[in-house]
């Protein structure tokens, strides 16, 4: 392997990597507007100039490959005179609108003026080239032209990885500029990953504008939940716990304001689609349930989860163990799902539609699935794809009174809408059964006709682990606080556990460590080894994935 001295220290790198990926590696920082490791090099912004030994000029780091003995320093006088350099061209023509912009306080150009260039401007304001300023490239992105620096990532992000070549660099020289053609608007169905690879304002998203600073926004890790495919996510809400940095919200009844794409290369790069970008908007369709109903009546979560453990022991007692049982959600947790078939003995399905033959099946050839559920994979590790038959199955069962009591849990589905015979086979469960719990963190309709309605927390209001499609376990944290009384189905599930008298947690870490001795496939993991990125537990062999935990 060759070997490369950055900045007088030897690093032992991988062949074929280009300076600034070894850097990167690192931790040597190197400015760079143009690079970007997802979508090809261009090498045209030159603000990641470095100064090679032996090198007659200075090399863009993004397009030199490493080569053994290569000597690299990144912070010489030389180098940053030509950053400054750079700096200064970049922002001659650029419009003074900092304090109205939706980039500001997350604008490259605002952090590498302070760290290379604080320059006085030698270009006259009235003289600065106008421009078209806010116009739609599509039903989803906005562009100001005025405050591009033809970097060219959304361009090639459309050509190299979308394949759909919608936007184009236009006109030569001081004339030009990105657009798009006038009848091939920016539609494709991940558009808005060019908001997040723009490093500066000239791309910014419908959604997001003029909703919120940036700098009132704290993010959290977490997963999206939208498809089994399991895409790693920032989730940007605000940030304090009591009182205001956006007034009438707090950390007890916290708003996301957006998800931007979070690296992992082994799921889903640098990108999210529109539709799982967009998917906290669901959590808003309909009212939120935030208080126990008991009988039609509202009722203290606790007394609720007291009654409901009564009525289903004593029809254990009446009618045996196999008269109750549990349907859980592709949407739940697998620390939920866990603590469910340990409190109802192994009795616990979580199919109500398609999911088991839909979780790998591809919607497009990027990274949507056609499952729309976050934890298919993680359920049928848990071995509750058995003998209940899923929802049709439990239906059957509960009419012909094999099943006489159960718990329901249902989330809807964060894209799309959830069947429209899932939810009659629903309707047609509640309505066979003698006694019915369902969870849920809506206030449905056909909820109400349950004998017990339970708030449960919704995705981004709870921690635990989703399995995607390939088998990766990754940690979902909660970034905002559940309303009223809803809690995470994991914390409703430890409550009936101890109400027969077992111990158990409400850290998910600890449950995640218990369902690991019991589960040899995720015996070898635990958070620490999840990480921010997620892991594979093994080698997964068509057996392991089918192997059921007791």
């Amino acid at each position: 392997m060759p070997k490369i001295t950055i900045n007088d220290r030897m690093y032992e790198v991988e062949k074929g990597k280009t300076i600034i990926q070894v850097a990167d590696e690192v931790g040597v920082q190197i400015p760079r507007y143009c690079y970007h490791p997802d979508i090809g090099i261009e090498g045209s912004c030159r603000m990641c100039l470095v100064e090679v030994e032996k090198a007659p000029k200075l090399v863009p780091s993004c397009a030199t490959p490493v080569a053994d003995g290569m000597v690299v320093r990144t912070g010489t006088a030389r180098v940053q005179q030509a950053v400054r350099y750079a700096m200064e061209f970049l922002l001659l023509h650029h419009p003074i609108d900092c304090p109205v912009c939706d980039q500001s306080g997350e604008c490259w150009l605002q952090d590498y003026y302070m760290a290379y260039a604080q320059h006085d401007s030698r270009y006259p304001l009235g003289e600065k080239t106008r421009r078209r300023k806010a116009f739609d490239l599509g039903p989803k992105v906005k562009l100001d032209q005025e405050r591009c620096i033809l970097c060219t990532r959304c361009v090639r992000f459309t050509k190299n990885v979308t394949h759909t070549n919608e936007i184009q660099v236009f006109n030569r020289g001081h004339k030009a500029e990105i657009g798009i053609y006038e009848d091939a608007p920016l539609d494709n169905p991940y558009s808005m990953n060019v908001v997040d690879v723009c490093p500066v304002g000239a791309l910014t998203s419908s959604d997001f504008r003029f909703k919120v600073r940036a700098w009132f926004l704290q993010g959290t890790t977490s997963v999206c939940a939208g498809c089994s495919t399991g895409c790693n996510n920032r989730v940007d809400h605000s940030t304090r716990a009591f009182g205001g940095a956006i007034p009438g919200y707090t950390a007890t009844d916290g708003k996301i304001y957006r998800t931007v794409g979070r690296r992992n290369v082994e799921v889903n790069k640098s990108w999210l689609c529109d539709e799982g970008r967009l998917s906290f908007h669901t959590l808003e369709r309909w009212p939120r349930l935030v208080s126990a109903i008991v009988d039609g009546r509202p009722q203290d979560a606790a007394v609720a989860l007291e009654t409901a453990h009564r009525r289903f022991e004593a029809i254990r007692q009446e009618s045996g163990d196999n008269a109750v049982a549990a349907l859980g959600s592709a949407s739940n947790t697998n620390e939920a799902l866990f603590l469910m078939k340990k409190y109802f003995k192994d009795r616990v399905d979580f199919r109500i539609g398609g999911e088991t033959e839909l979780y790998r099946q591809l919607e497009d050839d990027l990274l949507r699935r056609l499952d729309k559920h976050p934890n298919t994979q993680g359920a049928i590790d848990l071995g509750l794809d058995g003998e209940l038959g899923g929802l049709r199955g439990l239906c059957e069962k509960a009419e012909h009174k094999e099943i006489r009591a159960m718990w329901i849990s249902f989330h809807p589905q964060l894209v799309g809408d959830d069947p429209r015979e899932s939810i009659a086979g629903l309707r047609r469960l509640i309505a066979a059964l003698d006694f019915s719990v369902v969870s849920t963190t809506h206030d449905f309709d056909w909820a109400r006709k349950a004998s017990i309605l339970i708030p449960m927390a919704a995705w981004s209001e709870e921690k635990g682990t989703y399995t995607n499609y390939a088998g990766r376990v990754q940690i979902a944290n909660r970034a905002v606080m559940p309303g009223g009384d809803a809690l995470p189905l994991h914390v409703h599930m430890s409550e009936l556990l101890k109400l027969q008298n077992i111990q158990v947690t409400r850290n998910p870490s600890e449950i995640f460590e218990w369902l690991g001795r019991e589960a040899s496939i995720y015996g070898s993991l635990d958070y620490e080894a999840i990480g921010l990125l997620g892991a594979v537990p093994g080698k997964r062999t068509a057996d392991e994935t089918r192997e059921v935990v007791r």
